[in-house]
């Protein structure tokens, strides 16, 4: 799944960042070249960092998700199950 979202954030940043150079020089052949760090490795850069941080926050959910869980089950043994032993 994160192979598909690097794809994705990648090709959007790739099409966010190129769209009008890239009509430019659909129109016009002899258009100046862009740099490759700057048509195909900055877009690439970003596609990368923003998966990291959604997958990381993806991963803080989960974690705090968890937490929860482990907190209920805790509170509801403290508050229910050792009231009724009493």
């Amino acid at each position: 799944m994160i192979f598909v979202s690097l794809i994705i954030n990648t090709v959007i940043f790739f099409l966010i960042i190129n769209w009008s150079y890239l009509q430019k020089k659909k129109a016009d052949p002899n258009y100046p070249n862009r740099p490759f760090s700057k048509f195909i490795l900055f877009p690439l850069a970003l596609g990368i960092v923003f998966t990291l941080i959604v997958d990381a926050f993806k991963g803080v959910m989960i974690y705090q998700l968890i937490l929860f869980l482990v907190a209920a089950i805790l509170l509801y043994w403290i508050f229910f199950v050792m009231n009724n032993r009493k």
